[in-house]
């Protein structure tokens, strides 16, 4: 909230200019506030370390923040894909789901995607190989990235988790169980973001990809790829926007206690 004062003849007028406050009750507002280079990230990499998988915000609200990006539902429950603002749940079992506005969510990265570069992929062996390479196009290793990435893969290993019961382990223990997935001869889209190495503990340093088939029926988090031939759209992110939790449950919880 921002406060302004006049004198006038020896008095002062006071006027109250909720600025913020209005911001955030008008729909769509907040893309234009943000601009078109920010990052909106909600929770950290740490808070899931230590089991934080409470909501923090929603479905329909991070798409005010963002159209492509990645994160988790409420309890891990699944793998959130948010495609030109259409959010889909890569479920443990498989199915690919949408998912409406009040879905609550505990973690996730999105952006409004710019293209600063469009690059054609050929022959990409391996998800290594495929980091290598947008690695060298990228001007600042300082700054955060957004991607969509449309192709056609020979061959796609992705994975989801499985929807975990409270008092919620870490982040370490959901993945040993979580559910992996192998896609031959697919088309489809990948969406995610790189963070900078310096930010660890906020964000996982490096690349977090999600994809999405065009018939709407595979998904999940990247963990291998072989890539025939694709385009990819990159969009340079020089700020950052950083929703934290805070309620009873995540008070109680030192970040710091590794």
């Amino acid at each position: 909230m921002l406060f302004f004062h006049r004198r006038t003849k020896g008095t002062i007028t006071w006027w109250v200019c909720a600025i913020f406050l209005l911001a955030a009750s008008v729909p769509g507002y907040a893309q234009v506030l943000e601009g078109k280079d920010t990052l909106f990230q909600v929770s950290t990499v740490t808070g899931l370390e230590h089991g934080i998988f409470y909501p923090v915000t929603t479905v329909g609200e991070l798409k005010q923040h963002g159209n492509v990006g990645v994160g988790a539902f409420e309890g891990m429950d699944g793998e959130l894909i948010l495609i030109d603002g259409q959010p889909f749940n890569a479920m443990y079992d498989g199915e690919v789901v949408p998912v409406d506005d009040k879905t609550p969510i505990t973690y996730s990265a999105v952006a409004f995607l710019n293209a600063n570069r469009t690059v054609p992929l050929q022959n990409v062996a391996s998800y290594e190989q495929l980091q290598q390479s947008i690695e060298k196009l990228l001007p600042n290793r300082n700054i955060f990235y957004v991607f969509k990435i449309y192709g056609a893969f020979n061959y796609l290993k992705v994975r989801s988790t499985a929807k975990q019961e409270k008092p919620y382990p870490g982040i370490a223990q959901v993945v040993k169980n979580q559910s992996v997935f192998e896609f031959t001869n697919v088309k489809g889209t990948l969406v995610g973001v790189r963070c900078p190495a310096y930010l660890q503990g906020v964000y996982a340093p490096g690349f977090h990809l999600h994809f999405i088939s065009d018939d709407l029926q595979k998904g999940g988090h990247l963990i291998e790829v072989n890539l025939a031939e694709g385009t990819g759209e990159i969009g340079y992110l020089t700020q950052m926007h950083l929703l934290l939790p805070d309620n009873d449950r995540t008070r109680a919880v030192d970040l710091a206690v590794k």
